[in-house]
């Protein structure tokens, strides 16, 4: 549990609450009254020191669902704390099997459709929905480009031929960029790194050329959204 991860919610309820942290606290001890101020302020403001314990965390679910507001009538040990419980990492683990999204990822995604955190589950599901394959491809181009660049910059040697190692990029390369596939080519086949400078300038032009091939993507999806909008 990350502790202001923790506050930032806390904070959330006490808004959604209408409540300053006195009021919160004193709301808290009507369930717990041997609760402590200290427990409280440091819970909310992102000061503990150790994990707040089951009681306090189940007190203030208590102030939550009693609240009579439809948000926080939902509030769980989950929310509070983002646990991840065998059986969501079993979900998780089907989930990756299926369209290969990390664990990480997947729980980032579960929390922003989490309506009492963030609601942008529409939008997502529009931007995934709307926006062409090729957009992914470029993506992972521009990511790759730029992974590239910064291998050689550092100068490591592992990171570069395990990103140079790929046939579908290098054949993007081959295409439009030739004098770049050519270098990179044969770095990949003699493992030698020869005028790296001008290497990466040259590299430099090709992200540039992913980042307009994206920019465009995400401006005719913007243009989509306004649809007949003038």
């Amino acid at each position: 549990m990350n502790n202001q991860e923790l506050s930032y919610k806390l904070k959330y309820i006490l808004h959604e609450l209408g409540m300053n942290k006195t009021e919160f606290l004193s709301a808290c001890r009507i369930f717990s009254p041997s609760i402590s101020k200290p427990t409280i302020l440091n819970a909310i403001n992102g000061k503990n020191t150790i994990a707040p314990t089951i009681e306090t965390l189940s007190t203030i679910i208590k102030v939550c669902q009693t609240s009579g507001n439809e948000k926080l009538k939902n509030i769980s040990y989950d929310f509070l704390l983002n646990d991840n419980i065998q059986e969501v990492e079993e979900i998780n683990s089907q989930i990756y099997q299926e369209i290969g999204l990390s664990d990480d990822v997947i729980n980032k995604l579960k929390q922003y459709n989490h309506p009492l955190y963030y609601d942008y589950g529409n939008v997502i599901n529009y931007y995934l929905y709307h926006m062409p394959t090729n957009y992914w491809k470029y993506l992972e181009y521009f990511k790759t480009t730029c992974d590239i660049i910064n291998s050689l910059i550092r100068e490591d040697i592992k990171s570069l031929w395990k990103n140079i190692d790929n046939d579908a990029y290098l054949s993007y390369l081959e295409y439009n960029f030739k004098n770049v596939y050519e270098i990179l080519n044969t770095i990949r086949n003699t493992k030698q790194i020869e005028k790296k400078e001008s290497l990466i300038a040259l590299l430099k032009i090709v992200k540039q050329h992913f980042n307009y091939l994206l920019n465009e993507f995400n401006f005719n999806l913007y243009k989509l959204m306004e649809g007949n909008e003038k």
